[in-house]
């Protein structure tokens, strides 16, 4: 029996923009003392500071800093996890995915109220019920503090940042469950704008950090934004971090493996702006890029369980799907309303079979080893991945691509896992 010849591979370095913040604690000292007004005004209230379950790099500095800020202006602030149904819908989950990040009562110095529990605050326009996390409501002012990009699930004028922290985390699960349910016929973009929009007009709400992140995962932005701006001013960051976004350098792809998937790296574990595999209510689609196969590999310690994502893959590891908390996972998907990221796709005990019937899988106009493949460690991180040799034509002319490693075989470890990058 001949035995399978897997793809040489070597290791690629791809330069996007660089340009990020030296100092991320002294850019948003200096962004504080420019809104020193508006800090001012929380002297005597209790501020609800809200925070996310998306991974943002520096996240307990900067929220750190910022309740050491309000504090010396005279405000008692407490903390509030603002995350939708993430955290598998319960206080423990959502207190646990914030530890993950630095972000507990002993290290940032404020309290840290979670709850479930809303108030319902009101409707848009379209007659759609607006929540409030409780403890939020009950608050003098309200502080959001979350990162601008691209969504992972559509397209316009706003996605995700501070407003879809109004329309969606601020609202636990009765806010994300109906923002789901009215996607269909009015679209997120209308929806988390509209939502946003009638906490806004309370004036309940404050300022919001916004934070915008370059392709290295590094802090690019920081900017204090009031109340009053915020619709207008998160759309025009919005393009900004638009263009920040990494991407995978070759229009088609045979096969991509990626190592890890997680919440803290994308809403749906892997981000569709990079794969360019989206989801409907029943279907997947494929965009640009190309890509024939997707292999996922491992599931994030950060993710707590959470595999919402899996389903937008071809192949998966057993190891993945054992570390599934199908509760997390299952509440996530039916919360959005969309069954496909939460299905589990066909998986093998080893990353060396799940490759192996990744690659077996293909159509054979040309042998496995002579497949077009990348490894990336996860859609976050595009700046080293492995490819393999047949791409290398066409990485080498590529504007993005600074350095083409050596070719060298493509090694399974003894236990037939992937070798570390």
């Amino acid at each position: 029996m001949t035995s399978f010849l897997f793809p040489k591979i070597a290791t690629i370095i791809q330069k996007f923009d660089q340009k990020h913040l030296p100092n991320v604690d002294l850019a948003l000292q200096d962004e504080i003392q420019r809104n020193n007004d508006l800090i001012k005004k929380t002297a005597g209230k209790k501020i609800a500071v809200c925070v996310g379950s998306r991974g943002i790099a520096k996240i307990s500095s900067i929220v750190g800093l910022l309740i050491n800020q309000l504090k010396s202006a005279g405000a008692q602030p407490f903390l509030v996890p603002a995350m939708g149904s993430h955290g598998g819908g319960t206080v423990e989950g959502q207190l646990s995915i914030l530890a993950d990040y630095g972000i507990t009562e002993s290290k940032i110095g404020a309290p840290l109220i979670a709850s479930m529990e809303t108030v319902e605050i009101g409707f848009t326009e379209d007659n759609v019920p607006v929540h409030l996390d409780r403890a939020a409501y009950e608050s003098d002012g309200i502080i959001l503090v979350n990162r601008v990009k691209p969504h992972t699930d559509f397209k316009g004028k706003a996605e995700s940042g501070l407003m879809k922290m109004v329309a969606v985390g601020l609202g636990n699960i009765d806010g994300a469950s109906h923002l789901h349910r009215f996607t269909p016929s009015l679209g997120y973009e209308r929806l988390i704008i509209s939502k946003a929009q009638v906490l806004l007009k309370t004036e309940k709400v404050l300022m919001g950090l916004a934070v915008i992140e370059n392709a290295y995962h590094q802090t690019a932005h920081v900017e204090l934004i009031p109340a009053n701006n915020i619709v207008k001013r998160e759309q025009e960051l919005l393009v900004w971090a638009k263009e920040l976004m990494p991407s995978l350098p070759s229009p088609l792809i045979d096969l991509l493996i990626i190592n890890r998937i997680g919440k803290n790296i994308s809403g749906t574990g892997l981000d569709p702006n990079v794969t360019g595999r989206w989801f409907g209510f029943n279907s997947l689609w494929q965009d640009t890029p190309n890509i024939h196969r997707i292999a996922l590999l491992d599931l994030s310690e950060e993710a707590h369980g959470n595999a919402v994502g899996l389903g937008l893959a071809d192949f998966c590891t057993q190891r993945l799907v054992d570390k599934m908390d199908q509760r997390a996972t299952y509440l996530n998907a039916l919360t959005a309303h969309f069954t496909v990221p939460a299905k589990i796709p066909m998986h093998f005990s080893t990353d060396e079979e799940t490759i192996r019937r990744a690659l077996l899988s293909l159509d054979g106009t040309s042998l496995p080893k002579d497949k077009k493949v990348i490894r990336i460690k996860d859609t976050l991180s595009l700046t080293k991945f492995e490819a393999s040799e047949s791409l290398l034509p066409e990485l080498k002319d590529h504007p993005n691509i600074v350095e083409v490693g050596k070719l060298r075989p493509f090694v399974f470890q003894s236990d037939k896992s992937m070798a570390s990058f």
